[in-house]
């Protein structure tokens, strides 16, 4: 299905980031655009909940304490 209607999903996309970076100085646009234009575009194809398994916040990692060393 994307292989026929790509290219429009795309399109979209691109137009929804455009949307959402419209206020934003054209310095930094071009990496927030693409990275909304990618949200966009996996959110039309894959719905709400393939996007959350992307973008959506992930297990935290475990992590160890190591006990600090005092310095004599």
């Amino acid at each position: 299905m994307y292989r026929l209607f790509g290219w429009w999903y795309r399109w979209q996309a691109c137009k929804m980031a455009a949307t959402l970076c419209a206020d934003s100085e054209a310095v930094a646009l071009v990496p927030r655009l693409w990275s909304a234009t990618v949200f966009f575009e996996k959110y039309m194809i894959n719905g709400a909940d393939g996007t959350v398994e992307e973008f959506g916040p992930k297990e935290p990692a475990d992590l160890k304490c190591i006990a600090e060393q005092s310095i004599s």
